[in-house]
């Protein structure tokens, strides 16, 4: 199951910078691990209201899941290569 993680929020101006990490519970030689399947900077004007700045977090974890998916499609395409033989 993947969690979204705030690990960081700055100020300036009149702008606000959350830091989110998309994190999975994986198990690894039979423990359960966190494993990092991306990260994303939003910038949230101060004059955003609560529903909005859930909505934005959620759109780029939803970016972060979507990047994850086509990266993970495109490993298996590599995997599929022929491969000159190793000796």
């Amino acid at each position: 199951m993947a969690t979204i993680r705030i690990v960081g929020v700055g100020y300036s101006g009149s702008n606000y910078t959350v830091n989110v990490i998309m994190t999975e519970t994986q198990q690894i030689d039979s423990q359960d691990h966190e494993v990092s399947l991306g990260e994303a900077t939003i910038r949230i004007p101060s004059d955003t209201e609560m529903a909005d700045i859930k909505d934005k977090i959620v759109d780029a974890a939803q970016g972060i899941m979507d990047a994850h998916s086509k990266a993970k499609d495109k490993r298996k395409d590599i995997e599929e290569l022929d491969f000159p033989e190793i000796t």
